[in-house]
Order: C-alpha cells, then structure tokens, then sequence
C-alpha cells in the first residue's frame, strides 16, 4: 500500500503547536518529516507528561511527533548548515515558525535554499505573515484572533431588557489560530506540490501563511453580512444570541447543546420538549427572545442530560450532549470512528492518541512510528548523507549537531 505522500520529504524547522501540527497531517498522509531540532529550546519537551517510574515523555509531543524523525542541528554553525543544504538537496519541502527575516540571518531563506534545489518549496507559518505593520510583532493565538474579529463573535449572551449591556469576549478552551494556521498551511503545501509536478521546469515556490489572515478567512458568514450592508439588527445567531442557538442547563448539572437554524428541526425541537407553543416563536422579536430562552431552560431543568438525549436521540432536532474531552473519548460515535488508538510504547507499555480524521477507503493513515526522542535519528540520517562515523563524532564534539 502507498501512502498519498510516500517519497516526500518535509524538513520541519517548526516550534510548539502550529507548524508541527502541519507536518502531523503531512507525516499521517506518509511523507517523511525530519524535525530539524534544537536540544537547548526550553519548551523542546513541554508537559503533561507519560511517566512510568522515572521515565517519563511529553504527551503532548508523542500525539504532534508521531511518524516523523529528529535530527539535532545547530544551524548558527557554518557546517551545520552544509548538512542542512545537503538535506535541502533530497527534500520536497521546508517548513520554519521563525520571525520573519531570522531565516535571512540564518542563511536558510527560499532563495539560498532554491539556488541549491530549485524544486525545493519553502513554507513560513507566522502569526502575521512577512509583510505588514504587525510582521515582527509577538503573538499567541489569543492575539490572532483578537485581532481578525473572531474573539469579538464569542460573548457573554446578553440579558434583553439591558439592550446597551456590555458583552464580554470569552476566551475559547482550543487553539483556533494555531490549529487553523497549521491546517490552511498543509493545504498550502499540497497545493504547492501538486502544481510542481504539473509544471514542466518542475520549479518549487514559496509560500507565506500568516496566522491571522488563516482565522480571518473563518468567517465567511460575518463577512457577508458586512459586505451586503445587511446587518440584521446588530445580532448573529451563532453569538447564542438566539433560544434555537445556544446551551442549556440539564437537571443533574449538565449541559446541552441546541445547534437549530432550519425552521423543520425547531418544530420537532418543540414537539422534544412537548412545547408546540414555542414553534411560532423561533425568530420572536428582541424583546421577547429572553422569554423564550427561560421557557426553554425551565423545560430542560425537568430532566437529566441523559434523559433528555433519550428522547432527542431519535428525532430531527439538532441536540447533542455537551460532554468534556474525558467523556468524549466514550462517546459511541468516537469510538466508531475509531478516533482514539492504543499504541504500544517500549518503555510505558499501552499508551493512547489521537487518529488522523482523514478515512481514506483504500489507503488506511496510520500511526507507524511513536514520537522520537530530540536527535533519535541525527546518526541514521547523517549517515544516509554519506558522512562516517568519525565525522559524526566529531561534529557532536564541535556543537555542530
């Protein structure tokens, strides 16, 4: 069985979660990703950790690391950098998170590397891209997102005989730029590599992906509703702003989710709750909206989570259960789905992690390899170079890896 991206070679020059969730998909969908690494980088090997006796290896690492390879390279040396340009000359793909311009310093931009491999591609992932007044400015995704008009959609639901009230932005529990930055940046690889192989020079390019511009391009809805003028009295339904889009409280404390637009899924949402006076009142006026969301909480505050998705369960109503990522991984459509795997690991035993959602029917995307430790492969792949073992000593004499 070949694997989609078997005989691609990515260098992956990246830090903390962006850029080594990129090379994730790209190793899942078979390329083999070299992590280029720095042994002194503080957060090399980050917490929560796996621990058996005095053993122990980051968690987080062994779900971002899987299927890819590490070699230790100090790339502020002249010599170090001759091995990456000779990894340069084999590879498909370079992928780095540094500040703009610190890959100019550092002699490993996409001109020097094109000069050695004109097929070569060159991804940055950066907050703000390598352009614009933000280029060199710090940021986390919090920032992003602030910035891009996402942060501001994700309020406190506010209280309707207050129409002026203050709504709060609410910090959301996931890395939205992050984790939308490293996937539009896989994308953007694929992209890149396709269009190489259909043009005849077989030329490679360079590719910038900003963070930000990746969060801002998420809402097309907002967009549209700016660019039409149409503002629909200030109030977006996904802002929970609405009874038929929103959460509610359960008798046991517990939560549910209540994902209605379409007029037929409120109907049988009503019928649920056996409130058929409530289906006229789906889009009700301002003023009368926080009457329907009391009447519909005190509904569900009459039975438990469970109770309740016992009877939604089987009708066409849009209510799913609001469960933490501990219950998630029992949840019956996860386990279908196959979503969690156990893997063997040799010095923790069984350990679990997250699968590729990609289903492909016919070439299966595994986890064949566990996470490396910082420099695991660095003999192997030096070796697969041409260099001795002489010369790799003394390299790790020199500082050089």
């Amino acid at each position: 069985m070949i694997l989609p991206l078997e005989g691609k070679v990515i260098l992956d020059l990246s830090r903390m979660l962006p850029g080594p969730y990129c090379t994730m998909i790209l190793s899942d969908l078979g390329a083999e990703v070299i992590r280029i690494e720095d042994p002194n980088y503080p957060y090399s090997n980050p917490g929560p950790y796996f621990q058996k006796e005095k053993y122990r290896e980051s968690a987080f690492h062994s779900i971002l690391m899987r299927n890819k390879k590490s070699i230790t390279l100090n790339l502020k040396k002249d010599k170090a950098r001759k091995i990456f340009y000779d990894l340069v000359k084999q590879a498909d793909v370079v992928l780095d998170t540094y500040r703009p311009k610190i890959i100019d310093k550092l002699q490993i931009d996409y001109n020097t590397l094109a000069a050695i491999n004109p097929s070569i591609i060159c991804c940055s992932l950066t907050g703000y891209g390598q352009y614009g007044p933000y280029e060199q400015i710090a940021g986390h995704d919090l920032n992003y997102i602030g910035i891009s008009g996402i942060l501001d959609l994700t309020k406190e639901r506010p209280i309707y005989q207050n129409e002026q009230q203050q709504r709060t932005p609410i910090n959301p529990g996931v890395q939205v730029a992050d984790i939308g930055g490293g996937l539009v940046a896989a994308i953007g690889i694929l992209g890149a590599i396709i269009e190489r192989e259909n043009n005849p020079e077989k030329k490679g390019q360079y590719i910038d992906i900003a963070m930000t511009d990746s969060v801002f391009s998420f809402i097309p809805m907002i967009a549209a509703y700016h660019f039409s003028k149409d503002k629909s009295d200030g109030i977006n339904i996904l802002h929970g702003d609405f009874p038929f889009y929103s959460v509610y409280k359960t008798k046991d404390g517990k939560f549910l989710s209540v994902g209605i637009i379409e007029i037929k899924f409120w109907g049988e949402f009503c019928k649920g709750l056996k409130r058929d006076d409530l289906i006229p009142k789906q889009f009700t006026g301002f003023a009368d909206r926080e009457e329907v969301f009391k009447e519909i909480q005190k509904e569900f505050l009459k039975k438990t989570q469970k109770e309740w998705m016992d009877i939604f369960i089987n009708l066409d109503a849009c209510v799913m259960p609001v469960k933490s990522f501990a219950e998630a991984i029992h949840d019956p459509q996860i386990i279908a789905r196959k979503m969690v795997v156990d893997l063997d690991h040799p010095k923790l035993g069984k350990i679990q992690n997250i699968a590729s959602p990609i289903k492909y029917s016919r070439t299966a995307l595994t986890i064949r390899s566990l996470a490396p430790k910082i420099g695991e492969n660095t003999k192997e792949i030096l070796e697969t170079l041409g260099y001795t073992d002489r010369q790799i000593q003394n390299f790790k004499k020199n500082g050089i890896i």
